[in-house]
């Protein structure tokens, strides 16, 4: 299975649904690849991260897309049960790297991500276009703030007759979106350099009685590491419920 994050415009949130899907499919205990294409950026960077490695993540130049190309078709050939993930860069060679992806015959899914400004979302019209291929597409509502206000949130994607807004594109609809929610702690995370996945991990099989006897240990009499350890296991603990939700909303909405 292919995933493909893609929209010709940038700082939509591609690498983040990338990473995020990634860490669906490590919660799931699903085998994975992720590779990212893009200039201007290296979003797999991680490293504290047990779960995106050398082994399972590479990020390239848009130069070097035959390589990327190359890898993926070998990695599926090699094992037809991986969920293979690519992060397209926007930029002018987006259209060239849909061109090679949609040649390939494996099931894919396309991704377009978008926010909640009007006037970015007529470049994920104009990649919908492009892709052509509307029953496998699906636009990802990213960063939404509560689940329960979604709409209000997103409103040039549903429109509103009451509000007298219209939706930006006609390709909007109710059964082709997924939404990825923002979180502080996707950030701390990424502050310690590990994915949320790797952040909930620390408390997820550890209790916190067992975890503070551990921690004392560890800190030999320092007050200041206990807490630092302490907080640590808080913030996992919140990046867990966070996790959940993700996954239980990712593809149900």
């Amino acid at each position: 299975m292919l995933h493909v994050m893609t929209n010709t415009k940038g700082g939509t949130g591609k690498s983040n649904t990338a990473i995020t899907l990634a860490c669906i499919l490590a919660a799931k205990e699903k085998a994975f690849k992720i590779i990212e294409l893009d200039d201007t950026n290296n979003s797999l960077k991680y490293a504290n991260s047990d779960f995106l490695n050398g082994e399972n993540s590479k990020s390239l130049k848009l130069k070097n897309k035959g390589e990327a190309i190359s890898d993926m078709l070998f990695d599926l050939m090699e094992d037809q049960n991986i969920e293979y993930i690519i992060d397209i860069g926007g930029g002018n060679d987006t259209f060239e790297i849909l061109d090679a992806i949609k040649s390939i015959e494996v099931e894919k899914t396309y991704y377009i991500p978008l926010l909640k400004i009007k006037k970015y979302m007529q470049n994920a019209e104009d990649t919908f276009n492009y892709i052509d291929d509307p029953d496998n597409t699906i636009f990802v509502l990213n960063q939404y703030a509560n689940l329960e206000d979604l709409k209000d949130e997103f409103l040039y994607f549903f429109g509103d007759e009451k509000k007298g807004v219209k939706k930006v594109s006609n390709y909007f609809k109710n059964n082709n979106f997924i939404a990825v929610p923002y979180s502080n702690y996707v950030q701390i995370a990424e502050d310690e350099e590990m994915t949320l996945f790797d952040l909930a991990s620390i408390s997820a099989n550890l209790p916190e009685a067992e975890a503070r006897k551990i921690f004392f240990e560890k800190a030999e009499g320092n007050r200041t590491e206990f807490f630092k350890m302490m907080t640590r296991y808080w913030n996992s603990q919140e990046a867990v419920k966070v996790l959940d939700e993700i996954v239980e909303n990712f593809w149900n909405l």
